[in-house]
């Protein structure tokens, strides 16, 4: 009976703490340096959610081990809805890759909203004889473990999305990884490596400056932020990945606090204004849906990231 009555009062709680919800500072967990284009996206988050609700939100960066430091400082923290963490596809996928962690990836944090998505981006050096992606697919080939390509990060999407690229293309390559994206894209548009795969956002000034060259994108269809550049399915190579990055709670945190977010923070995104801000910002777009649809979503695709990480054999300590 006493059970009983403490788990009513728990759900009668819940409608209380969303409307009541905030009443303090909230904190979103960065789990990478300032900066970066998931950092930015929290802070222009964070501002929007102050003029709201009229509450500070603030942004803390907490980078390291592929955002695992982040992740298990989240997972561990009350699940009140004042501590939220900014997921990338890079960083939430990094818990599939690490023999011991301190919280299961799929269970630790409660899904809030997917707040974009983008392709990423292939380029090359501007110094290496490449056009295209044929002209590198095969110059790959009749070179094989000669070529290097750059990554932000051993097990970050970026790699995982060139390893699928390679795979897909029947090439082989040698991965070298840089401490985040600024000296991987240093170093590949000196001519150190001969490709890589990065975000949009990081990669787009290097190719007008003529440093780099735009091979393809990765989504599904062209990417409006660079509509000149072709699908890799376009350029005959049957890969489709995308980056998103989305707002996550602890595991355990009332519904309606997540509801409540998600609503808030999509009405937020979903206006004309905001979608040419992403695109412009991040190379990304957000198509409106539910934390359960985002839920489902991952589950898809963190599946076909595990695939790639099992089929190259990476685990990291």
């Amino acid at each position: 009976m006493k059970h009983l009555l403490s788990v009513l009062l728990t759900l009668l709680a819940f409608p209380v703490a969303a409307q009541d919800y905030p009443s303090k500072i909230v904190r979103t967990i960065v789990p990478f340096p300032a900066g970066g284009s998931t950092d930015v996206l929290a802070r222009m988050v964070a501002q929007r959610l102050n003029e709201t609700y009229g509450q500070l939100f603030i942004v803390e960066d907490r980078p390291g081990a592929t955002g695992t430091i982040a992740g298990a400082y989240v997972a561990k923290s009350p699940p009140d809805g004042y501590t939220l963490i900014m997921h990338s596809m890079s960083t939430y996928t990094a818990g599939f890759l690490y023999r011991k962690l301190s919280y299961d990836t799929a269970k630790a944090f409660a899904p809030i909203i997917n707040c974009t998505v983008n392709p990423f981006y292939l380029v090359s050096a501007s110094s290496l004889p490449v056009k295209n992606v044929a002209d590198l697919v095969a110059l790959a080939r009749r070179r094989p473990n000669d070529l290097t390509f750059a990554t932000v990060g051993m097990g970050s999407g970026a790699h995982l999305a060139t390893e699928m690229f390679n795979a897909a293309a029947g090439i082989k390559a040698v991965a070298v990884a840089y401490k985040g994206s600024v000296p991987a894209m240093v170093a590949l548009a000196s001519g150190e490596n001969a490709y890589g795969i990065n975000n949009i956002l990081d990669a787009q000034p290097y190719v007008k400056q003529g440093k780099m060259r735009a091979l393809a994108v990765t989504g599904a269809k062209r990417s409006p932020a660079v509509p000149d550049v072709p699908t890799l399915i376009e350029s005959g190579i049957q890969v489709e990945a995308n980056l998103w990055t989305g707002l996550f709670a602890p595991a355990g945190t009332p519904k309606a606090i997540v509801t409540k977010l998600n609503a808030d923070i999509g009405r937020m995104l979903d206006t004309p204004q905001m979608k040419q801000w992403l695109l412009d910002n991040l190379g990304g777009e957000i198509t409106p849906h539910t934390p359960e649809q985002f839920a489902a979503f991952l589950a898809t695709d963190a599946a076909r990231w595990q695939t790639i990480i099992k089929q190259i054999g990476l685990q990291l300590d």
